[in-house]
């Protein structure tokens, strides 16, 4: 294992704590989304055939059962024949473990075997530095999901190539913090911050240089960046980089403000 990296900025560290499941409040939605993200430069599969990054950084308290850090996909009742996405911790034994491995999952499957073998168990109560890169192939599309930055070794690695590239639901959204689908069930249960998105697919370089920085660092992070939230607050989640993108809370149940 890699030690994930967390920067000191300039600016006063802080993040979002999100309940664990069956905490108050049970049986709805503490998350942020972006509604209609594909009508905002962000479809599943990236714009213009480009793909798209994430960068996030996420502190897990272990818990039972399943975990949800983010999902592109349906903003209601769950479709695995429409497109969505997300990368998180899986049950070990599922419905109910409560030891994990990181895992994609899409296409109605879960995919935790790492580019060596075998399956990279989660470890709770650390910070961890990690990235989504989805490349489209026109077809298909290739996520690789970087689960320790800095480390790029394979066995800190999850790949899936889909067989097809579905169509969205008819109310999709981008959603942190919870699966829209389960309201209470698939939680977060930890702290989210360091949080970067990128309509393009950047190389792994310059995922690397971006994930190392809280500022923009390379020409295509520059270029291309969708939304930038580094120190967020539930109260003012308004992107950091100009874009003037501004996620919604589901309801009126937010996460709390995390600070060291």
């Amino acid at each position: 294992m890699t030690t994930a990296y967390i920067l000191q900025g300039s600016d006063p560290q802080t993040g979002l704590t999100f309940p664990s499941n069956g905490d108050a409040p049970t049986s709805t939605l503490v998350a942020f989304q972006f509604i209609d993200p594909q009508l905002d430069g962000l479809p599943p599969w990236g714009p213009s055939a480009a793909g798209v990054t994430y960068i996030w950084k996420v502190k897990l308290v272990q818990q039972a059962g399943y975990y949800t850090t983010f999902f592109w996909g349906n903003n209601g009742a769950f479709d695995a024949g429409k497109a969505y996405y997300g990368c998180h911790p899986y049950p070990q034994t599922p419905p109910s473990d409560t030891e994990h491995s990181w895992e994609i999952s899409t296409e109605g499957g879960d995919w935790q075997e790492t580019d060596a073998t075998g399956e990279l168990t989660v470890l709770y109560g650390q910070w961890f530095t990690q990235a989504l890169r989805l490349t489209d192939n026109g077809s298909t599309s290739t996520m690789k999901f970087y689960c320790d930055l800095p480390s790029v070794a394979t066995s800190n690695i999850v790949t899936h190539t889909t067989t097809g590239h579905d169509a969205n639901d008819t109310s999709p959204a981008l959603t942190f913090g919870e699966a829209p689908w389960v309201p209470g069930g698939e939680r977060l249960s930890g702290v989210l911050r360091g949080i970067k998105i990128f309509d393009k697919v950047l190389s792994e370089a310059d995922m690397l240089s971006e994930a190392a920085s809280d500022a923009l660092v390379t020409a295509d992070g520059l270029a291309h960046i969708w939304y930038k939230q580094i120190n967020p607050d539930p109260d003012d989640m308004l992107c950091e980089a100009g874009t003037g993108r501004t996620p919604t809370w589901a309801n009126a149940n937010h996460a709390a403000l995390w600070t060291p």
